[in-house]
């Protein structure tokens, strides 16, 4: 009894240490607490969003990812193609998503001196109730954006505790 006792809890033991499960290949391991807590408290100051992402390149990364999201599970997705590209404009987007009833914005960010936080941009999606317009979208977009940026010191204080 005592050794068919003492194999459950060694093998009960043994599954809380086990090693995470692998990341999905378009994921990569991020750890950013500063920007995660920025990003939660800018979603909860604002209701006239449906969601809100920090994307940029990780530290010792090749890859542009989701480094912070009012979804957790986002965190260390890689950006898609199409982002990217919309990047690549440099300048604030907002595309009328029909189907969704929502404008879908990117919108470039740096820290608060204007720096480079390595292919920064947030995203977020506007309810077509909360904007008439692209126009009345991308307005909320940039508040919300510049408020962000106000509090980012660094590329290097988004990935503190």
């Amino acid at each position: 009894m005592f050794a068919a006792h003492s194999i459950a809890v060694i093998a009960l033991l043994g599954g809380m240490f086990q090693q995470p499960s692998p990341l999905p290949a378009n994921y990569i391991h991020v750890d950013a607490p500063a920007a995660a807590r920025l990003i939660a408290e800018e979603k909860a100051k604002h209701s006239e969003i449906k969601k809100l992402g920090l994307h940029a390149v990780p530290p010792a990364a090749t890859d542009n990812v989701i480094i912070a999201s009012d979804t957790p599970s986002k965190v260390g997705k890689k950006s898609s193609p199409g982002d990217l590209e919309k990047l690549a404009q440099h300048k604030a987007i907002a595309v009328r998503i029909e189907k969704e009833g929502i404008y879908d914005l990117l919108l470039p960010i740096t820290d608060v001196h204007g720096g480079d936080i390595d292919g920064g941009f947030v995203v977020m999606e506007v309810p077509f109730d909360k904007a008439a317009s692209e126009a009345d979208a991308l307005k909320i977009g940039v508040q919300i954006r510049d408020e962000i940026q106000a509090q980012i010191k660094s590329k290097d204080a988004l990935y503190q505790p």
